[in-house]
């Protein structure tokens, strides 16, 4: 990740705290085993800026970053990276989903410390015409304590609610051992974009390869392996105290759901990561704008 994005995600996104906290009193989630994060932001300036300079590291490795120069890889991330039709009018443009899913990225890679295994950007297909299947992050922390898969959520919607409903509904599939299992698998066919050399993800590939009648969730057993999986809600609050913002997100998602237990056999750490801002909608016409116009990119 170049250095100046790291600066500009420190100016950005600034957190604040983490729920439940006592002397605030406020809640956690409920639904969620690990607590949640809390984050504001500098301006809209700022977060339209982090937005659009996303794109290249969400769409490319950084091998790749070094043989191309970033205008080249931004207009071919438009084209082949992403979904990004120049003559769709704004309302389509708006309900893209790389808005979030650039943001993901970003502070899993620099906020929290998760390496990529693999930009999101290699899953789109340009045939398909469609947003990108799958988890909408790929990340790994591996040390010799812990091993942790960093499979992300984001939903940046107009409304709280819409956003936590959706990911919220979607997690009875993402927290089980098939969709875990489909997830990894579809890096095989990206064998040579892996970011991360010598990570036991390529060790358990090289395994079913050799052996496909495997089962992968039992190479992630074998592994002692973590799943991680951060839901980002990204939404629309103008109350002008923070506090009252997340005390009223929390009341408000606690409220319609309850805590659960999910199908998945191994280790799980759920989260929430909450970004309150203005106006969701102004965010993306100015990333629009930003694109369109040809915005210079951080060197």
């Amino acid at each position: 990740m170049r250095q100046s994005l790291k600066d500009l995600i420190d100016n950005t996104i600034i957190y604040q705290y983490s729920i439940p906290h006592d002397d605030k009193k406020i809640d956690g989630i409920d639904l969620c085993n690990c607590e949640d994060d809390c984050y504001d932001y500098s301006s809209d300036e700022n977060l339209v800026e982090l937005i659009y300079n996303s794109i290249i590291e969400y769409s490319f490795n950084e091998f790749e970053m070094t043989e191309y120069d970033y205008s080249t890889l931004f207009s071919r991330a438009l084209v082949t990276k992403l979904k990004y039709k120049e003559w769709q009018d704004e309302t389509t443009k708006i309900k893209y989903g790389f808005y979030g899913e650039v943001l993901l990225y970003a502070m899993l890679h620099h906020i929290y410390g998760a390496n990529p295994i693999i930009s999101r950007g290699y899953f789109y297909n340009p045939l398909e015409n469609s947003e990108t299947k799958g988890y909408d992050s790929y990340h790994l922390i591996e040390n010799d304590s812990e091993i942790e898969l960093w499979f992300g959520e984001v939903k940046f919607r107009d409304t709280l609610m819409s956003g936590a409903k959706s990911a919220i509904e979607g997690l009875d599939k993402a927290l089980t051992d098939q969709y875990l299992e489909t997830n990894i698998l579809a890096m095989d066919n990206h064998r040579n974009d892996l970011a991360i050399s010598g990570s036991l993800i390529e060790t358990i590939l090289e395994s079913w390869r050799e052996n496909p009648l495997i089962k992968i969730i039992d190479e992630v057993k074998k592994y002692n392996m973590t799943l991680v999986y951060p839901v980002l809600l990204v939404y629309p609050d103008k109350e002008s105290d923070f506090d009252k913002k997340i005390r009223n997100t929390v009341n408000k998602i606690n409220k319609k759901f309850k805590a659960k237990t999910y199908d998945l056999s191994i280790n799980y750490k759920l989260f929430f990561i909450f970004l309150p801002i203005t106006e969701v909608k102004k965010i993306k016409q100015e990333v629009i704008e930003w694109i369109e116009s040809k915005k210079p990119l951080l060197s």
